[in-house]
């Protein structure tokens, strides 16, 4: 009989053996997406091309992602998990056999059509995994859970963009590409052993509309929840297109070199690292509201700077060095409040929610990343980082003065 996990596993063993494929399948995919963008910075030495490359990770969260929601409700978790890696396999061969036919415009084209269908195997990966965790996670270890699941997702965040300039270096691109086939095989063969329960069927065939009105209903009785994903919404809409454009502040405005990129990405993701390990050993605190302004204030303040350093090797190292401070704020602004949300929301609205908060949440990404490549390509790159520090310190006042955010963490 073939080695499967059933209910009676221990949850560790379980939850382990899930996002080991996850850390693996996720590896694979960030070394080819920092593979695009290293491709991208290298040749075009465009902020609009990185910025259109960004946006197209994003577009499907906006489009796909309340539907992808009832999806996750109805459908296998299992199959969706499974279904999604297979799509993602077989799309990178497609892209790894034709890239070589094309150059210049046309192959920048093909790079954004990967980065979209990559995206959209994500819009319904992701959300069905935030499902699976509080089914096979007991609720006091939640939020350590989801610290643990951050400390992972930083230690593929380390380890991708070196390695990926150093393929990027040694490798042709459709080799490169074909490391998304591995990862994708090894993430459903895990998938496949471990045991995951299903969420009861509705009784009633009700259409996909209706079921994306009920997860905005559910989501908007939790009202601290709602309001700071509205808040959380506006950060990133200055955030991101800031952290997307990282090459170029590294190549343009300091004058460095893909390598000095790759090592920002690592600092960066040593930081989240270490936020994420903080939270998986001693948690986010009794008041976890807290813990999510703090990161606010922190990832505010260090965009500010950013902004502000001399275009030197001196200040190319400062920001290397300040983000691992940004970083650190940044697992504390996402699996508090991860936790929060799976604690709150009924198990079977729970894909609804978690996809309708995914919209929300990603939807600020691209109207910012809209204006982010034209006004850093007129105005200077440093300018825009400014801006997104002080509309995110603004934001984290914002939060302070809501009375429904402020006690997000009280049932």
């Amino acid at each position: 009989m073939p080695f499967k996990l059933n209910q009676n596993t221990n949850w560790r063993l379980n939850f382990y053996l899930i996002f080991s494929g996850q850390f693996m399948s996720g590896l694979t995919t960030m070394i080819v997406q920092y593979a695009f963008m290293w491709y991208i910075t290298d040749v075009l030495k465009s902020a609009t091309a990185l910025s259109l490359s960004t946006l197209m990770m994003f577009l499907p969260w906006i489009f796909l992602a309340p539907m992808a929601g009832v999806v996750i409700d109805r459908w296998s978790k299992k199959a969706i998990m499974v279904g999604m890696d297979l799509l993602a396999a077989l799309v990178a061969i497609i892209i790894s056999v034709t890239i070589g036919q094309f150059a210049g415009g046309a192959l920048l084209t093909l790079l954004l059509v990967a980065m979209l269908t990559r995206a959209i195997t994500q819009v319904f990966q992701q959300p069905t995994l935030n499902t699976i965790v509080p089914a096979i996670v007991p609720e006091a270890q939640l939020t350590k859970a989801n610290g643990q699941i951050q400390t992972l997702q930083s230690l593929t965040a380390i380890i991708a963009p070196g390695l990926s300039a150093v393929l990027f270096g040694i490798m042709p691109m459709q080799w490169i590409i074909l490391l998304d086939v591995i990862g994708a095989v090894f993430g459903s063969l895990t998938v496949l052993l471990a045991y995951v329960p299903q969420t009861l069927p509705q009784a009633e065939d009700v259409s996909f509309f209706h079921n994306m009105r009920l997860g905005v209903r559910e989501l908007m009785q939790h009202r601290g929840i709602f309001q700071y994903s509205v808040l959380s919404l506006i950060a990133i809409m200055f955030i991101m297109p800031g952290a997307s454009l990282y090459p170029l502040m590294t190549t343009q405005h300091f004058g460095g070199t893909i390598g000095q990129a790759g090592i920002v990405e690592t600092v960066w993701s040593v930081g989240s690292l270490l936020g994420g390990l903080f939270i998986s050993i001693w948690g986010a605190g009794k008041n976890r509201f807290v813990a999510i302004f703090s990161s606010l204030v922190v990832m505010g303040a260090t965009f500010s700077i950013f902004g502000l350093l001399p275009s030197n090797q001196r200040g190319f190292w400062i920001f290397a060095g300040l983000n691992i401070f940004a970083g650190f704020g940044l697992a504390f602004m996402n699996s508090p409040f991860m936790a929060i949300v799976q604690e709150r929301i009924k198990p079977e609205m729970m894909g609804r929610v978690m996809s309708v908060l995914m919209a929300l949440t990603n939807i600020g990404a691209p109207i910012g990343l809209m204006f982010a490549g034209p006004l850093a390509d007129q105005f200077g790159i440093a300018q825009l980082f400014i801006l997104a520090g002080v509309a995110t310190l603004i934001t984290a006042g914002v939060a302070l003065l809501l009375p429904a955010v402020r006690q997000i963490d009280k049932k």
